[in-house]
This record gives C-alpha cells, structure tokens and sequence, in this order.
C-alpha cells in the first residue's frame, strides 16, 4: 500500500472527533515507575506495590492518561511475562478512571544475535546524573529494522490484534519519533495495524501526521524562544511544532513535553495548550532511578539543576513545584 493510500485510510474527522469528545480532556503523563530505570524494566520487575501506589498520586494531582512502552525486543524473548504485567497494569489504571496510549517502540529495540534469558540480570550501569539512555537491554540493536521488518509487523500484528477490542486501551502510539530514515517501516507499521482495523485510533508524530487519525507531536522548546531550544539536535519553535500539528486539522495531543531546565515549563505552555484544544503528557511522574530530574547531556556527577527536566514528583507523592498541581488539576477546554 503507497502513502497515499496509506493516508486515505485515516478515520474521517468526524469519527476522530466524536471519539477524542468521549475520551475527554487528556492530561497524562509519560509513565515510568520510579524504581525502574527505563521502560525496560518494569515490565521485567513489576512491582505492583509501587506502581499502584504512584497511580494512586497520578489521581490525587489530576492525571486522567498514562503513555507507555512496550517494545519488540521484550515481545520477541519474554511475551508472556510482558503480557501478564501489561494485563495488571491496564486493570490497574482502569480501577481508577485512566486512559492508556500504548506505544510501541516497534523499531528502535530488537533483538539482534544473543537472546536473553528470563533469568539472566538485566545489566544496568549506573551513571550519577545521567538521564536515562537505557533504552535498550542486552543484544538489541536500533538499527535492525532494517533486516527485521517482518518482525517488526509479527509483533504490531500480535499486539493490536490482542488489543483491538479492549476499552482499557485507548490509542495506539504506533511508533515513537518516526523519523525519515525510517519511513518504509513506520508505513509497513500503520499497514499492519489498519488491516487490523482496532476500534482505538492510530497515531505516530515526526514523519507519520498524514497516516494519523489523531495528530501527536512532542515539544520541549521554550514557547517563549523563537528559536529551537531542544539540546539534541532540536526540530522547530514551539510555535513552529503546534503551527504543524493543528494545519492537519484534526484533534491534537502533545505525547511529550516538560523541560523546566530549558524554559519548557508547565505555566508557560499549559495555557497555550487550553488555547488550541492540545491535550498533554508530560514526561515522568515520580522521580526516581531513571534521573529524569537531568537534562540529556548533563555532565555526570553534576550537582541537580536548578529546575528540574522532567518529573511531576517526589517519590512519595510530593510535589516537585507545588504551584504546578493547580495548573494540571485546572487543566480544560471545550471539546
């Protein structure tokens, strides 16, 4: 299927909005329990105690969505153990009234070569200061998309099928970051999932807006700058980012944004976001051992900056910035 048809596949506007209307106003949160090192590992150490705990302060302060990963990689070694943890968890959530993006970190974290056992250590080298760049676990390799493309649609196929029916699910994040250098298996992805055919609509920001039924995009930019302030390499403004989203004339999510250390804060573009119909998910809930408190790049051994990158709160549920629970909780416009 060509590109174009690809798009025209895209649920009309009036579907997408009667069902972003019955979904409600998102305010979410990129979630990655505050023991874990990455996405990885809680899957692989599902500590139920914690995480309950901490979708019990995501309530307190406002949060109605979570965004999270599953990737290829655990699919290919440790499906069942993924599975069972994924069950609780999205049981978990809807107990108490939150929505799951799920997104599949379908071609960024394959197996490649050695095959972990589920009994061998996941081998995580500690780095104080250091913003989590564990993505990946033993043998996996970004770059085997590129001979494991059938793979890749087994596990898209395995994962929307399993899911294609369940409220507990509510968009399917199809690809996180599609970029141009992967476009034939973000297209090879949305191919799969739209012969699927789930009752939840697909979405992927960068290089997917045209084959999405609803427009995700991620800003860490100063809406104050007008230049690009994201410290890898960057993309747009923030106005340049939004501009973007909103001229595909469909409802709009921002699936990450939150980078106080750069002028990406809360205060700042919240209201923006109210403005423009944007739903939100801020990057991390808890802080914890991921260090998502550092900025990318931050000299290791560094003391804390000033304001931190990302997070929400303590580990025991305090807030980072007390002044932000309002602006969350406040949070709405009309759909």
């Amino acid at each position: 299927m060509d590109r174009k048809q690809l798009s025209q596949k895209r649920w009309p506007i009036s579907r997408i909005e009667e069902y972003m209307r019955k979904l409600g106003v998102i305010k979410g949160v990129n979630y990655v329990p505050s023991y874990c090192y990455g996405y990885i590992e809680m899957w692989h150490h599902y500590d139920e105690a914690t995480i309950l705990r901490e979708l019990d302060y995501a309530t307190e302060i406002g949060i109605n969505s979570m965004r999270i990963f599953v990737s290829t990689a655990q699919w290919q070694t440790h499906r069942d153990l993924v599975y069972a943890n994924l069950e609780r968890f999205l049981d978990a959530c809807k107990n108490r009234g939150i929505s799951i993006m799920l997104s599949l970190a379908a071609g960024t974290c394959i197996k490649k070569g050695y095959v972990q056992k589920l009994t061998d250590p996941i081998i995580i080298h500690f780095r104080p200061g250091i913003h989590d760049r564990s993505w990946q676990f033993e043998g996996t390799d970004r770059d085997a998309w590129k001979d494991n493309r059938q793979t890749i649609r087994d596990f898209v196929k395995d994962i929307v099928s399993r899911y294609k029916q369940d409220d507990r699910i509510a968009i399917w994040d199809l690809y996180n970051e599609a970029p141009k250098d992967r476009i034939e298996v973000v297209e090879d992805i949305f191919e799969v999932a739209r012969a699927i055919n789930p009752m939840q609509p697909l979405t992927a920001c960068w290089e997917a807006l045209d084959l999405s039924d609803v427009v995700t995009f991620h800003c860490y930019m100063d809406p104050e700058s007008n230049k690009p302030t994201f410290p890898m390499g960057g993309r747009k403004t923030f106005d340049q980012e939004i501009g973007e989203a909103l001229s595909m004339n469909r409802p709009v999510l921002c699936t990450e944004c939150l980078g106080r250390t750069i002028g990406n804060e809360l205060y700042k573009f919240l209201p923006i976001f109210e403005q423009h119909k944007i739903g939100f998910y801020v990057w991390g809930l808890c802080e914890g051992s991921a260090q998502y408190r550092f900025p990318w790049h931050w000299p290791e051994g560094s003391p804390e900056p000033k304001r931190w990158f990302h997070g929400l709160l303590y580990p025991d549920g305090t807030p980072y910035d007390e002044s932000e629970i309002p602006l969350i909780q406040s949070f709405t416009y009309e759909l």
